[in-house]
Parts: C-alpha cells; structure tokens; sequence
C-alpha cells in the first residue's frame, strides 16, 4: 500500500458517505489494521447510520470488537460465525452483498473483487492507494461489468477532497444499472414466456382441428372434393402443430419461419407419403382408401413438421433431377 494514513482517512469519508446515502454495510474484523474499523467508525460518526445497518460477520467472540458498539449497539447486527477460519463467514457473506468497496488489501481483499467481477455486482477498487485495491482496478478495467469509462478513471484518479462522495455514487449507479439489466431480462423472459404459452395454445388448438378433421372424413362422400380437402387439410393442420411444439425447445424462437418451415416440411412429407400410396394403389383416392389415409398422414405430417430441418436436409440429399446427362 501507499500513503497509509491518507488511506485511513479515506476510508472514514467513505464510510460517512455510505451512511449519508443510506447504504448498509458489511464489515469482518475490528482490528485496526485493515480498513473496517475507520469505515464503521466514519459510518457512526455521520449521525446518519441506520439501526441494524452495520452488518458485522466475524469469529465469534474475536472480530466483533468495534469501539463504537458500546455507545451504538442498536446500529450494529453482529452475525457470529461458529468457524474458527476467518474465511468462512468472510467468502459465504460475499455472495449476498449488492456491491464491494476495497481499499488496499491483500489476498483475501484480491479474492472478493474477483468474485465480485464474476457475479458481475457492483465494484470499486480505489485503486490511489496500491495494494489488492489497484491489482483489482487493472482486471476491472478490461471487464468492467457495469461500470463507465468515467468509473474507471474515478477509481484511478488521486485522492481529492469529494472522492468519497463521487465513488459511492459510482457503487450505486453501477448497482442501478445491474437492476435495471435484471429486469430488462426478466420482462423478456415474461415475454418470452406469454408467447410460448400461446404458441402451445395455438398448437393444442390445431391438434384438436386436425383430429377433428377424422369423423368429418365419414360425414362427406367418398370421390367429392371434399372428401380430398379433408385429406390435405389434416396433415398441414398437424404439421403447423409440430412445427410449433418444436419451437417451444429451440433458444431461438422464430415463430413465424417455424411455422412456415413446418407447414413446407409436412406438406411435402405428406405428398411424398401419398406419392409412393398412388404408386402401390393408382385408386386409394376414389373410394375408402382416402379415409384410411388420413390416420397415416396426419402423423407423418406432424413428424415432418415437428423435425423440419431434417426433412429439408434429406430432400436437400436427393438427386431429384438427374443432371449427370446435361453434364456429360
């Protein structure tokens, strides 16, 4: 570190600002050799600091000594750890708090601003003073989350008369920016979430019509147009439901080229279906046959829709017109 005293100093400010704009804190240890003890004590000595806003996680019974506990026990929540290992309380607590503040430090201070950088939480590294503080500030600087250009320049920038309150305002605003993220994804996943729900209603529904579309079959006249609408009408009905079943477990969801690429996908699976049918038996459209047909082609039609991309690669493989001729 350098400019230790400077530092201390620093670190009240810091703390008052804290206490001023209405930050809770967490600390680990009283002693005077790291920078907690000066942060509480200017926290306490704004006249700002809320009851229960000092969140003390030490060893039981040897990190809780705080002077100004005596005088103002209501500002202090002191939560023991049983553990004889510093670490144990310091590391697990890291996982909940909002943001870091470090200021020197060694490994244990290096240690809490990665995994801050990797929670992606709020962080300031005042980096003016050396120490794991300024090792941090170099990481932060290529990863810096949600933290500005002027952030970065703030937390290299000498100490000045003001910092305190310009780096609790960054710890804040970096923090604003992380809820605001938060719930930007959250209202998309909303989103994402209603329109599934759709789709899938709107998939069941056309279900329910192509099945419907069976004892409609029986109530028309065999060799009518009808009779054959029924027969096309199933299968793309089954096969938009496929397409649209399929689009619930893909990252991307696409509804309208699913759809499209389903509806394609079946109908061209249905007409080769029926294809090699009219091969085996040039009359299966004119009477019963086609009845029969349509308990076959609407699952066919259904699979093609449901594994479209597969169906487009097997027909993208077949020499459908032979051009060897041509190029001979």
């Amino acid at each position: 570190m350098r400019e230790h005293a400077r530092a201390e100093a620093a670190a009240e400010e810091l703390g008052r600002e804290l206490a001023v704009q209405g930050c809770p804190i967490a600390v680990y240890s009283a002693r005077a050799a790291f920078a907690e003890a000066a942060v509480v004590g200017g926290y306490v000595a704004s006249g700002q600091a809320r009851p229960g806003s000092i969140h003390v996680h030490g060893r039981f019974g040897r990190d809780d000594g705080f002077p100004e506990i005596e005088e103002f026990r209501e500002l202090f929540d002191i939560r023991p750890e049983a553990a004889a290992d510093w670490e144990v309380g310091y590391y697990s607590s890291l996982l909940t708090v909002d943001a870091v503040l470090i200021i020197g430090g060694g490994r244990g201070a290096f240690a809490a601003g990665m995994l801050a950088l990797s929670r992606r939480i709020a962080l300031a590294p005042v980096a003016a003073f050396g120490g794991a503080a300024e090792k941090t500030w170099r990481c932060f600087s290529k990863e810096r989350c949600f933290a500005s250009e002027g952030d970065l320049a703030l937390l290299a920038a000498r100490w000045h008369p003001g910092s305190a309150a310009e780096i609790v305002a960054s710890l804040i605003e970096q923090h604003r920016r992380r809820l605001d993220e938060r719930e930007a994804l959250a209202r998309n996943q909303r989103h994402a979430d209603r329109r599934t729900s759709a789709g899938l209603l709107i998939g069941l529904a056309l279900l329910v019509l192509a099945l419907a579309v069976i004892p409609l079959s029986y109530a028309l006249q065999p060799k009518t147009v009808g009779s054959i609408a029924t027969l096309v009408t199933a299968p793309l009905l089954a096969a938009v439901c496929g397409a649209i079943v399929r689009n619930t477990f893909d990252e991307e969801r696409n509804w309208l080229r699913t759809t499209v690429l389903g509806a394609v996908a079946g109908a061209m699976t249905f007409l080769l279906f029926v294809a090699a049918q009219l091969v085996a038996s040039p009359d299966i459209l004119n009477g019963e046959g086609a009845r029969r047909l349509i308990f076959f082609v609407l699952p066919v039609a259904f699979i093609g829709g449901l594994t479209f991309d597969a169906v487009f690669a097997k027909l993208r493989s077949e020499d459908a017109t032979q051009t060897a001729p041509l190029g001979r």
